[in-house]
């Protein structure tokens, strides 16, 4: 099939069933503009693909077809997605979506943990240090400091629960260290 018959093949096939089509897509999306796009993405690819294959009259509707459902299918998910990051965002804010009068810089942060670590008994200072600070396991810890690995593990759930009631003003803060 040359050049030219591809083209008017194309013509007819979106002359015919772009609106079909559209309607198609109404099984899974209920707004028609969003429809009329999908649709329309559909037989543009269709359209940039034209040279690399040939679309028989058998094989072409049910191709389009399955793009359609695909593609629709591509956008709910993609629409979960972006759901799910916005009711994850509402729950979690970013660190820097606080109140202005709440925001500090990161030297600030530091030493308000360092002022409430410096008040704590050295044993639970130096775990939290080792492990969080230092990256060391409990394990090598607990050799360190001829202490169990169940007490290192102790000292440093003390220390995250002494800071959280120490620093909960500072949600920042307190949401850095949750990453830990």
């Amino acid at each position: 099939m040359n050049i030219q018959s591809k083209k008017e093949s194309f013509r007819l096939l979106y002359e015919n069933y772009y609106a079909p089509f559209c309607l198609y897509a109404k099984r899974f999306i209920e707004d028609r503009e969003i429809r009329e796009d999908v649709v329309s993405d559909v037989f543009v690819s269709l359209w940039e693909k034209m040279d690399s294959f040939d679309l028989s009259s058998e094989t072409e509707i049910g191709y389009v077809k399955m793009c359609v459902k695909n593609n629709c299918l591509n956008y709910l998910k993609h629409q979960e997605y972006e759901w799910n990051y916005e009711e994850m965002m509402r729950k979690h804010p970013p660190i820097y979506d606080t109140q202005p009068d709440s925001i500090y810089m990161v030297d600030e942060l530091y030493q308000m943990l360092y002022d409430t670590l410096d008040r704590l008994p050295d044993t639970y200072r130096t775990v939290f240090i080792e492990h969080f600070f230092n990256e060391k396991t409990y394990e090598e810890i607990a050799h360190e400091m001829q202490l169990s690995v169940k007490s290192v593990g102790r000292y440093k759930q003390k220390v995250i629960e002494l800071l959280r009631t120490k620093l909960k003003d500072h949600l920042s803060l307190f949401t850095w260290l949750a990453i830990f």
